[in-house]
């Protein structure tokens, strides 16, 4: 499985809530380096979100996020949604975030189940969706001023 949201992958940023500055904009999600974050700007309120357009309709069967640090800004809660035309989006995940640094991933069951804890290589019960749009959206934070991410993950195959 490739990770579908990296630019030579096909995927790029779709639209933001948005970003602090230049040095935390979104566009660093795209970049392999897990130093480079995006930030939320601090006056934003809760909830924030980006959107990943992925090259063409895919099935996608994993998706998560990386955190580089543990402070304040580290999401508490996050959901994922899909959508295959980027208007009707679909929540896949609903869960709450370890404050810690480290990867969070969430294989997939279908449309018709929401995940609520890390369940990686749940094989038995991974299902792939099909969707060109994935908005990871972030309702709670540690008590910052934002919120803060490395990495996302999309992983899966294209159609």
């Amino acid at each position: 499985m490739k990770n579908l949201a990296m630019p030579d992958n096909g995927g790029c940023i779709d639209s933001f809530s948005s970003q602090y500055h230049h040095e935390s904009r979104c566009l660093n999600l795209m970049n392999r380096d897990p130093c480079l974050v995006w930030f939320s700007h601090n006056l934003a309120p809760l909830p924030q979100h980006f959107i990943i357009k992925l090259e063409k309709l895919s099935q996608v069967k994993r998706v998560g996020i990386y955190i580089h640090g543990e402070n304040n800004q580290n999401p508490k809660h996050i959901q994922i949604h899909v959508s295959t035309d980027g208007t009707k989006f679909t929540k896949l995940v609903d869960a709450e975030i370890e404050q810690r640094s480290g990867d969070f991933l969430y294989d997939l069951n279908g449309l018709d189940h929401v995940i609520e804890r890390v369940n990686i290589f749940d094989k038995e019960n991974t299902q792939s969706v099909n969707a060109q749009f994935v908005k990871f959206e972030f309702t709670e934070n540690y008590g910052g001023s934002g919120v803060y991410v490395a990495k996302a993950y999309v992983f899966g195959e294209g159609l």
